[in-house]
């Protein structure tokens, strides 16, 4: 059985609190404030007076060139690029009106126009940078949106594929069903007829040909009620909930029947907290097609079939002495696996499949009937 871990690599749970707390803070700075632009605006001239009176209050000595970056980054944030830009030559406007207030001489000095313009060109990269990596982390998110979307395209096809699966196999096992019901059985029904007449006419003439004929008409008549057997269960198209437990019952019934070197038994409670005879037909076919498969391929000895409620959900078991499941190659060339695993995904579950060579097979489906249980595929 293939086992599926549960821990997480080391680092994981700080990888992802660091994400969320990088996307929170995305999501917080790169929304416009509250009143839109014009709060934006609003926030942005407050930030430049507030940080030019300091300027102002500090004079020379104390160099606020850094603190001009706080509107200028928010201009690019919220505004774009042309505000920022603006807001770059306002804030540079500014710190030299600042320092010119302070050292009015200071205008002829070499140093002003150099810090000025040195500040100017940090404005400018800082928001070059800044423009980059929003557009960035935009079309990151636009790409996430769309990969999203096709994601949910991909699996409403997936789904619609295995719906049109279902129906197709239903359609064939109703066909098939009907063939051999109206056809086949009609035809069994005749042969055992005439191997009665033909008793009947020997009777009295050749005891030993009539005690043939008779045993030919206990065999077909016995194949009569196997072929009565298979085409009501390929005719089972619905299975009222109420019903479900009987049917498993009488499944297990006929195929004792069928493969009499097979102990086939049902543990069957009644699921009161199914009311869908669409998913109890689904159940009903999981357990159908497992069961065969332990008496046709798997060589068993006992089968079982267990059917309980299992907290909120529903949980069907079918085990089983066999000799396991085949070689890979030869699984793969059957539907029947590939079937029960679509009808478990349209239930909302997964189909864990256990086995051992040689030491029988284990099939299990917990079938959500509140909210959909997921299981790993184990095989």
């Amino acid at each position: 059985m293939r086992m599926v871990s549960s821990g997480r690599p080391p680092g994981s749970n700080a990888a992802s609190a660091w994400a969320r707390a990088t996307d929170w803070t995305l999501d917080r700075i790169i929304g416009l404030p509250q009143g839109g632009r014009t709060g934006a605006v609003a926030w942005i001239c407050g930030f430049m007076i507030v940080i030019g009176a300091v300027d102002y209050a500090t004079g020379t000595r104390v160099s606020m060139g850094f603190f001009y970056l706080v509107p200028v980054a928010l201009s690019v944030v919220w505004l774009g690029l042309g505000a920022a830009s603006i807001t770059a030559l306002g804030s540079w406007g500014v710190r030299v009106a600042a320092d010119l207030t302070d050292a009015p001489d200071a205008i002829h000095e070499t140093w002003l126009w150099w810090n000025s313009a040195s500040a100017l060109l940090t404005y400018f990269s800082v928001i070059w940078i800044l423009d980059a990596l929003i557009q960035l982390h935009r079309q990151l998110e636009q790409r996430v949106r769309e990969r999203t979307e096709e994601l949910e395209r991909e699996t409403q096809k997936r789904q619609q594929v295995q719906r049109e699966l279902l129906e197709l196999s239903e359609s064939e096992r109703s066909a098939m069903g009907r063939e051999l019901h109206d056809q086949l059985g009609q035809h069994l029904v005749a042969t055992a007829m005439a191997a009665q007449v033909l008793a009947q006419r020997l009777h009295g003439r050749d005891e030993n040909g009539a005690r043939e004929a008779r045993k030919i008409a206990d065999l077909v008549e016995q194949g009569i009620a196997q072929t009565r057997q298979l085409a009501r269960g390929l005719l089972l198209e619905r299975v009222e909930p109420e019903r479900l437990k009987s049917e498993l019952e009488e499944l297990c019934a006929g195929l004792r029947q069928q493969f009499p070197a097979v102990e086939c038994v049902a543990n069957v409670e009644t699921p009161v907290a199914l009311r869908d005879a669409s998913r109890a037909a689904q159940i009903f076919r999981i357990a159908q097609e497992a069961l065969r498969n332990a008496c046709r391929h798997g060589r068993a000895k006992r089968a079982t079939l267990t059917l309980r409620a299992e907290g909120g959900d529903l949980l069907i078991v079918v085990e089983d002495d066999g000799r396991g499941l085949p070689p890979e190659a030869e699984r793969n060339e059957g539907m029947g696996l590939r079937i029960m695993q679509h009808r478990a995904d349209h239930l909302g579950s997964n189909l864990i499949i256990s086995a051992q060579r040689g030491r029988g097979t284990r099939v299990m489906c917990l079938v959500p009937l509140a909210a959909p249980t997921r299981f790993p595929n184990e095989t």
